[in-house]
């Protein structure tokens, strides 16, 4: 492992990982709203059918035929969000990590709020190309099953895999204080007891369906 060069302060995994979530939840509205416009209007269509079964409740056969095309056009529309999505954080996401990680901020409005950026492995600013780069190479983070994001908290450098391959690091933006903000924590513990509650959610639902199909046997 290469040593850490003098005079710099890499930010923990939790910091990153908050400017992340704020960073992600900028760009979830944005998309959601470029969504709204782009994105064909299935409210009138749907409506009418909900009516048309609404009327047809009393026949099954009816009713049957009524719900085949709805099922068929929300599933359409389920390809077509999640179509419209990625490639909107793709294109949108490239150029918001990329721009604001190579401007005098070094660093996305997430990066900003928590108060680290990013540099190169020596700790100066990195152009548009590497945070291109950075950016794309995140991909491999992703697809590692996050393992490659988990990089950040194992290594003493605190670099991810896609820091790796771009030849960069994200660093404390003020070494003397680099404490993560209340804020922050809250945040995290938020997304924990979420977390821990889909677990005892999912569970509970499993035992449940174990009670009824033995009580069925």
């Amino acid at each position: 492992m290469n040593a850490l060069p003098s005079g710099l302060s890499p930010a923990g995994f939790w910091k990153r990982y908050v400017a992340y979530f704020i960073d992600l939840m900028l760009l979830y509205v944005l998309i959601e709203l470029l969504g709204a416009l782009f994105l064909p209007d299935a409210g009138g269509p749907q409506l009418s059918q909900l009516l048309a079964m609404r009327e047809s409740m009393g026949d099954p056969q009816a009713l049957s035929k009524q719900l085949q095309p709805m099922l068929e056009h929300t599933q359409t529309l389920l390809w077509q969000s999640l179509l419209f999505s990625t490639v909107a954080y793709v294109v949108l996401g490239g150029l918001y990590f990329a721009v604001m990680e190579s401007s005098t901020w070094q660093a996305t409005l997430g990066k900003r709020l928590i108060g680290i950026k990013v540099t190169d492995v020596e700790g100066r600013r990195i152009g548009l190309a590497r945070a291109t780069a950075r950016f794309i190479a995140a991909a491999l983070s992703w697809l590692t099953l996050n393992l490659g994001h988990a990089l950040a908290a194992w290594t003493p450098q605190r670099r991810a895999l896609h820091d790796y391959v771009a030849g960069t690091r994200v660093e404390n933006a003020d070494p003397a204080h680099p404490a993560m903000p209340l804020w922050g924590w809250l945040i995290i513990a938020v997304h924990a007891l979420i977390f821990i509650g889909s677990i005892v959610a999912i569970v509970a639902m499993v035992w449940l369906l174990m009670q009824a199909m033995t009580q069925n046997l």
